[in-house]
Order: structure tokens, then sequence, then C-alpha cells
């Protein structure tokens, strides 16, 4: 087991090494912020195997506030069979099914990329298509929202129209599980 001080250098180390030959981008959305890693193959390539694997620990090392670069979200766009395939991790190093705030970040730096003004995006949720909506703004499609609890995933059964919270409440799963006011 490691102690705090040796912890600490290995994150910082384990950071530096692997950010340091890596680009990534550092992007934000509505209070959000995120670590955008590029897996894709150059235009004209083929695809072969990625770059770069990103593992929970990685994740978890370039997500910490202090020793790393930070993020809520991590994510991975790469090769897929719509524009591009997008992974995401949580700072914990938890996969998580999609983020919506980091797909809308991604799908402008897409846009802005390809002078498209659509783009169709694979993500482990399903499939989610983006648009430039004028003057900087990118709405994506979502898909449907997960209402039940064992969908979102919850840790019990719960009525999650209605939560016994002040405020109205309610259990969403968007991919990553959310708490929508």
């Amino acid at each position: 087991m490691l102690d705090k001080f040796h912890s600490a250098r290995y994150m910082r180390q384990m950071c530096s090494d692997i950010i340091n030959g890596l680009p990534f981008m550092k992007m934000h959305g509505l209070g959000n912020d995120f670590v955008v890693l590029d897996a894709r193959a150059p235009k004209g390539e083929d695809s072969g195997p990625p770059p770069f694997t990103v593992t929970p620990a990685l994740a978890k090392a370039v997500g910490h506030r202090h020793f790393g670069v930070g993020f809520d979200q991590l994510a991975v766009i790469s090769n897929g069979t719509g524009d591009a395939h997008l992974t995401f991790y949580n700072a914990d190093g938890s996969v998580s099914a999609t983020c919506g705030n980091a797909t809308r970040c991604i799908a402008r730096f897409l846009m802005e990329e390809s002078g498209s003004s659509t783009l169709h995006l694979t993500t482990d949720r399903g499939d989610l298509a983006a648009q430039d909506m004028g003057d900087g703004l990118t709405a994506v499609n979502m898909g449907q929202p997960q209402l039940d609890w064992d969908e979102i995933p919850l840790s019990h059964r719960m009525d999650t129209l209605a939560l016994p919270i002040d405020g109205g409440p309610t259990a969403t799963g968007m991919g990553n599980p959310h708490c929508t006011f």
C-alpha cells in the first residue's frame, strides 16, 4: 500500500509520463470541464490499432485535480461507424456511457475541423446526432432519457419521478446518472 506522499508522487509521475507525450485538449461546457484525447487515425490512413490505450488508472491520474490535469470527464475520440466514436471516463477512472456537455464541445470541434454542420456520433449508449445551431451553438440529440431505477442505474428500487427530496428532483439516466431538479 502506498502512503499519501508516494501515492501522490506516483500519480504525478504517471500523469506526466503519459500527458507529456500525448496531445490533449481541455474543453469547458456549462460548468463541466473535459480532457479530450484524439485517437483517430490520420485522414487517408488505415484506422489500425489506436495510438494509445486509456485505462482506469490513466483516467484517474489525469483526472486528479492536484497532480493531473483535472477534469469532470475524459473523452476519447476514435474512428467509428459514424463521423467519430466517443468514449468517456469519469475522474475516478470508471467508464461512462456518454456525457452530454462533452459531446457538445467535441461536436463543435469536429464540425469546425470538417466544415460540416451535422454529425453522426457513436457512444457506448448509442448513436447521437449533433447539429450546428448558428451563433456558436451546438445541439446534440441525446435520445430518450432512462427513468427506470435499474436503467439509470440506482442502487435500489425507487420511484425516480418522486424522490424524497424537497424541490421535486427526478433521477434520470442519459448514459451518466443525473439528478434533475
